[in-house]
């Protein structure tokens, strides 16, 4: 073979190789910004009714896109101004499992900041009682922490988790029997002061 020819056969395999490279980046980047679209820059949503999703463990972020794909968590039609309308489930059943994971490891190694909120410290208090009584076996750390599949609670905007208290009970979604035969022991009072909770301890 000519020194020539080596050379270009190198040359090729390089470019073959950047560009494949570049077109799965661009591709990813393209992703990202998708979700970016309804969930904010870094997955820090701006919209009270669409959850912040930086910080997620990676575990949990699956779990959450795998319930999402089985149609056991049933997610509300969003319409952001300049943008189609969108559903949760049929954008988990659209991501391959590989989509699914680099999103999962990206948005785990992102920050949460908790979302920008005023909570009422009195209902706060009795919250954190409810708190300390029902939820901290599981969300630990006063729901400040990502463990496995248990969602930051502190610090998520109060809107999104209302409405997630009110599918529960509806069984518009899907969650361990223990964890229903929690929240269908609260008032609408407890939730109330449980948000405010969950408000005011994710700015601590």
């Amino acid at each position: 073979m000519k020194k020539s020819q080596y050379k270009l056969i190198i040359a090729i395999v390089f470019l073959t190789c950047f560009f494949s490279n570049t077109t799965q980046a661009r591709d990813f980047v393209e992703l990202v910004k998708y979700c970016e679209s309804c969930h904010g820059l870094d997955g820090l949503s701006t919209t009270p009714d669409v959850p912040i999703i930086a910080g997620f463990s990676e575990e949990g972020f699956l779990n959450t896109i795998d319930v999402f794909r089985e149609n056991e968590r049933i997610a509300m039609e969003f319409h952001k101004p300049g943008e189609p309308e969108t559903v949760m489930n049929e954008i988990a059943q659209s991501l391959t499992d590989k989509e699914a994971e680099e999103l999962a490891k990206y948005y785990s190694g992102l920050e949460f900041k908790p979302a920008n909120q005023s909570a009422d410290p009195e209902k706060a208090s009795r919250g954190a009682i409810l708190h300390k009584k029902s939820c901290e076996r599981c969300h630990t750390n006063n729901g400040k922490d990502p463990v496995e599949d248990a969602a930051i609670l502190a610090g998520q905007w109060m809107p999104y988790l209302e409405r997630q208290f009110d599918n529960i009970l509806k069984k518009k979604r899907l969650v361990p029997k223990s964890m229903y035969r929690r929240i269908k022991k609260l008032s609408d009072q407890d939730i109330e002061a449980l948000l405010h909770f969950y408000a005011l301890e994710g700015n601590k």
